[in-house]
């Protein structure tokens, strides 16, 4: 009989650990039915929960030592990317409880590494790192291209109300956010202030992405142009990065006209830098230590050698890369192939 009852606990609470955010005082009148047994942590030994600490039974981290590893170890030439997630991201993350959700808009070209920066994020906050199902990612181009504004406005702010009604620690990922129908944006912009809830959902603990590729031309020109006048890169700051960017994106790009820039709910503005050739050859050095043995490597001078032969099999737009680190893995197929085989 014990054994029924537990197996049947049990089975309830996986059950709703998996479609449901986890209501503690819910499931607590539960236990009490079956010997005290604390069913609810023992779900979430198996199951991923909306449960934040370091114990094994916590499945959201917000790691901020990780996140600062990650960005030191695997961010290359984008050091005003690296500047505000290590200060503002890791502030925001060991707060208890914030105002506001954070929300940060990366912008640049292709290869550049805005996805990389949403799947470190993901490492860094949560257990399952980017295989979380408490991640919402949402592309431009897919369904959402052919709609209507209202339509696009009236999916997007469902879909993201129904994920954060699961956990209210998710991260929403709007990718090619300039591909979204006119408008589309402003139909989530109530969600990125400082409520307390809406329809009784919480969005506080929220982080949210927006990336696109929109001033990816305009970051590049002016980034040529000070490299031309003798600038050092690493001295390009935050401040008139954010005001380049603020002004492209409000012109002409996917938040033209947006509320969320006149209403301050955009905390970070980031701009990919082009990558020069030897950023593309520190990408290519991360990926090829993972594969050290298939390129008969045994120390860190071999494998920078390999990783500059990889970065030479990549084109280039006079002193930048026009694929950022984007064909890296193809092009590191070639002098380091997984299977011996294949090699050429």
């Amino acid at each position: 009989m014990f054994m029924r009852g537990f197996l049947l606990v049990y089975a309830i609470t996986a059950i709703l650990c998996e479609n449901f955010a986890i209501n503690t005082h819910y499931f607590g009148a539960a236990s009490a039915l079956y010997i005290g047994i604390d069913h609810f942590k023992l779900a979430c030994y198996s199951y991923e929960c909306c449960t934040v600490g370091t114990g094994r039974v916590h499945w959201i981290r917000n790691d901020v030592s990780k996140l600062d590893s990650l960005l030191t170890d695997k961010l290359f030439g984008q050091h005003i990317a690296t500047k505000i997630l290590s200060r503002q991201l890791a502030s925001y993350l060991l707060e208890s409880k914030p105002e506001k959700p954070f929300v940060i808009h990366v912008t640049g070209k292709t290869g550049t590494g805005k996805n990389h920066i949403s799947n470190l994020i993901a490492q860094a906050r949560y257990s399952n790192e980017v295989e979380s199902k408490y991640i919402l990612k949402v592309i431009g181009s897919h369904k959402y291209g052919s709609m209507t504004s209202d339509a696009a406005q009236k999916r997007l702010k469902q879909v993201v109300s129904d994920h954060v009604s699961k956990c209210k620690h998710s991260l929403i990922i709007i990718d090619e956010a300039e591909k979204l129908p006119d408008g589309a944006l402003n139909s989530i912009s109530p969600f990125l202030d400082k409520n307390v809830a809406i329809d009784g959902i919480d969005y506080r603990n929220s982080i949210f992405i927006f990336l696109s590729n929109t001033a990816g031309n305009t970051i590049r020109d002016y980034v040529t142009k000070q490299l031309e006048h003798g600038r050092r890169r690493e001295d390009i700051s935050v401040l008139e990065m954010e005001t380049l960017i603020q002004d492209e994106l409000y012109r002409s790009g996917e938040l033209k006209h947006s509320s969320m820039i006149s209403r301050y709910q955009i905390d970070a503005f980031i701009p990919m830098l082009p990558l020069e050739k030897r950023h593309v050859q520190l990408c290519a050095e991360e990926l090829l230590k993972r594969r050290r043995n298939k390129c008969g490597c045994s120390n860190e001078d071999c494998i920078a050698s390999k990783a500059a032969e990889v970065a030479k099999e990549v084109d280039y737009t006079g002193r930048f890369s026009r694929s950022g680190c984007k064909k890296i893995l193809t092009k590191a197929n070639l002098i380091c192939p997984l299977d011996k085989r294949t090699e050429l």
